[in-house]
This record gives C-alpha cells, sequence and structure tokens, in this order.
C-alpha cells in the first residue's frame, strides 16, 4: 500500500492536499503571517464569539417548520469590549417543551448589539439559522440581518492552510484545530465534559429532557450548557492564537 512518503514523493498534488501531505512526512508548519495578518485587519471590537446548538426533529411539533428542519435551541456568547480586555460570557437554553425559536430570537437581539464584530467557526452554520430567524419574525428582522451581516468566519485561516501543522490531521474542523494548538490544555479538551462532548449529543440529548426527572434535568442542561460555553471559548483561544502567529 502507498505510504505518506510516497505520495509526497510522487508530487501532483493540488496545495492544500501537498502541504497535509509534506507536514505528514517532514513535522513542517505552515504559516502565512501576510494572509493571517489581512484577516485580522477585518476584525474589530468590541467582538462577540456566537454559537449556535441545533436539533432536527424528524415530527415537527413547532408550528411552521417541517421534518429535519434545523432548529436552534440554544447559544453560546463570549464577548471582549477591547483587545486584551476582560472576556464576558452570555447564553441562552430554551425551556423543556417550549417553542424556542421566539425566544431565542429575541435573546439574540438582546444580546447581541447592532454594528459589533461577532465570529463564529464556519459561519455559514451561524448565519443560515440567523436568515430563518429574521424571516420568521419581522419585527426583529432588522436586527438579525445586521448581526448576520456583521458576522465573520475563524474557520478560514485554517480551512485556507494559512497555519497548518501535522496535528490537525488534514481537518480544519475545530474539533481538530483546538488540540493542535493547545495540546496540553485540559480546560479545553472536549473529553473532559460531561454527557455532552459535540453538537450531535446536544441535539439528541435536548430533546429529552423533557422525560428526566427535575434531578436529571438540572444536571443535563447545565451540562449542555458548559459544552456549547466551550465553544465559544474555543473562538477566542483560536483568535490568541492568530494573534500570535501574526507577530
Amino acid at each position: 500500500c502507498l505510504t505518506f512518503e510516497d505520495v509526497y514523493h510522487a508530487g501532483g498534488l493540488n496545495d492544500s492536499a501537498s502541504k497535509v501531505v509534506e507536514a505528514a512526512v517532514t513535522d513542517r508548519t505552515y504559516l502565512n503571517k501576510q494572509e493571517i495578518r489581512a484577516f485580522l485587519k477585518r476584525l474589530t471590537y468590541p467582538i462577540y464569539f456566537f454559537d449556535f446548538e441545533t436539533m432536527m426533529p424528524a415530527i415537527p411539533y413547532i408550528q411552521g417548520t417541517h421534518p429535519y428542519q434545523q432548529i436552534p435551541f440554544q447559544y453560546s456568547l463570549h464577548y471582549q469590549l477591547k483587545k486584551g480586555g476582560e472576556l464576558f460570557h452570555k447564553e441562552f437554553l430554551a425551556e423543556v417543551g417550549a417553542d424556542p425559536l421566539r425566544s431565542i430570537a429575541e435573546a439574540i437581539v438582546r444580546d447581541i448589539p447592532k454594528n459589533v464584530c461577532v465570529v463564529a467557526y464556519n459561519s455559514a452554520f451561524e448565519k443560515t439559522r440567523l436568515a430563518e430567524l429574521a424571516d420568521m419574525f419581522p419585527d426583529l428582522a432588522s436586527h438579525l440581518w445586521n448581526v448576520h451581516d456583521h458576522l465573520d468566519d475563524l474557520m478560514i485561516p485554517f480551512q485556507q492552510k494559512w497555519y497548518y501543522i501535522k496535528p490537525m490531521q488534514g481537518s480544519y474542523s475545530i474539533k481538530y484545530v483546538l488540540p493542535a494548538l493547545y495540546p496540553d490544555a485540559p480546560d479545553l479538551d472536549y473529553h473532559n465534559l460531561d454527557e455532552v462532548h459535540n453538537g450531535t449529543e446536544a441535539m439528541t440529548i435536548f430533546p429529552q429532557l423533557q422525560y428526566m426527572s427535575d434531578e436529571e434535568q438540572q444536571r443535563t442542561r447545565q451540562n449542555l450548557l458548559e459544552y456549547c460555553k466551550l465553544d465559544t471559548y474555543a473562538l477566542y483561544k483560536v483568535l490568541l492564537k492568530l494573534y500570535e502567529f501574526a507577530k
């Protein structure tokens, strides 16, 4: 069978694949400071780190939705008013059995001001959910579209391989990028969380809350909050690394 060394010496790969293979063989670090600096110039303070969690019910129970529609039920929001300043946090988690759409839209309008820089990871997902909420609630649409239009994507520098190292294993998913950037950081390790370790588990567990005892609900809700909170704290830590790489 072929090895990375065979592929590396054979050549003929596109730029992205070539970097993955060469890093695997030689442990080379790819760093494009010029592109990272240009990207960072787009980001302004105050800056808001934003992440949704969604569920996809096969049988819709919310009026106006369809089977397997992405229904946001939770978000986490870290934010800094100035570079190097204190990191604040806000969050939303829908009530059990309630329609979360109006309440989450109102919470976003309350928690994220207009005309501020908002960042996500793979922001197309957050943008799509914001656009859907804006279409559902015309009275909130102006503010929701403003958040949508000011949303940038921290995935871009890694998707474009402006920074790439072997531990990323050819991926630019946050679940690979984060441990590659912070290999010895227990507070950034999703494996150390209780019960909820990824988005799939979150979307599976949230609809089950209604069948739990009050004590189980309280514990699981806290675990959902801790998972989503780590997602946006991770964005903050990724941005710190980008600033470090740009020096």
